[in-house]
């Protein structure tokens, strides 16, 4: 049963309990809330007597960024729409525009964007957090046709990840992981080894450092191998996001699908690399009112 808004008439063409941003700031549906400011779909999910903010997503570039709970530090984000090369150009973060219903217990986003010739269509069904974390199923279409240029391990991407990583005491990732593989986050180029690994699993492991604490832990597992790869460009600034890891094909995807999760950086000893208790900001459960930082492109 779809949730709607109390006292608000239908929208025309959109179904019922669904709302586009243009139309209501803040819905509250059932334990759900749903926000729009400052160019992002804030999200919280209520929790005991609060409603602590879960999920960010930055409508101008499809940035996701999710955190496991209270206590956890914001970190690592999901790239939603597809990243690719066509004619020697990296076609990288466009606007989506949202709308939003429940189906059950979950909290599903409709959005739709264009990246450069390609129309994507996403769904991303967001479950009720629990102690484990919070899990985000993404599927995605695209329609239109694209010539991808030659670029082994990273043609296109229908999922990356973007973060930081720019000193030993000054990261949002400590490693990389592909499959079950642990790989070490380099100060500047590849992230693994080359040709990639194929992998059903992809993720960035968080932690603590001097910079940050508890950063979230974001792993993707993918419903089909795909080659894995990343790359860091060298960064002295902790608000550039120099790292991105990525599943990737040689062929435009038509469909693809994942499931998105945010956990505890210690949920499978994640936090190695970190330093417990040194950190000297932490970001807990406030909102995500900053821009993106400048992410990576490769």
């Amino acid at each position: 049963m779809a949730l709607t808004h109390p006292g608000r008439a239908a929208i025309a063409g959109v179904p019922d309990g669904e709302r586009l941003i243009s139309d209501v700031k803040t819905d509250r549906l059932g334990a759900w809330l749903v926000s729009e400011a400052r160019g992002q779909l804030r999200i919280a999910h209520e929790a005991g007597e609060g409603r602590p903010q879960i999920a960010a997503l930055h409508l101008r570039d499809s940035y996701l960024r999710l955190n496991y709970g209270p206590g956890a530090g914001w970190g690592t984000s999901v790239i939603l729409l597809p990243v690719y090369w066509c004619d020697g150009c990296c076609h990288h973060g466009a606007r989506v525009r949202a709308s939003w219903h429940t189906r059950g217990p979950n909290l599903v986003l409709g959005l739709g964007g264009r990246i450069g010739d390609l129309d994507v269509t996403l769904d991303v069904t967001l479950s009720p957090p629990d102690e484990e974390g919070v899990l985000a199923r993404v599927e995605g279409r695209v329609d239109g046709s694209v010539r991808l240029d030659v670029r082994p391990g990273e043609a296109f991407k229908p999922v990356m990840l973007s973060s930081m990583r720019i000193s030993p005491h000054e990261w949002d990732a400590c490693q990389a992981q592909a499959g079950e593989r642990l790989l070490p986050i380099p100060a500047a180029g590849w992230i693994g080894p080359q040709p990639p690994v194929r992998a059903d699993s992809l993720a960035l492991l968080g932690g603590t450092c001097r910079w940050k604490e508890n950063a979230t832990t974001i792993r993707i597992a993918l419903d089909e191998p795909l080659e894995v790869a990343g790359w860091v460009t060298p960064s002295r600034d902790p608000n550039d996001d120099n790292v991105g890891l990525w599943a990737a094909a040689d062929r435009v995807l038509t469909t693809w699908s994942y499931t998105i999760s945010a956990t505890h950086p210690d949920a499978e000893g994640d936090s190695s690399g970190g330093q417990p208790g040194a950190a000297t900001r932490q970001h807990a459960t406030a909102d995500v009112s900053a821009v993106p930082r400048a992410a990576i492109r490769r």
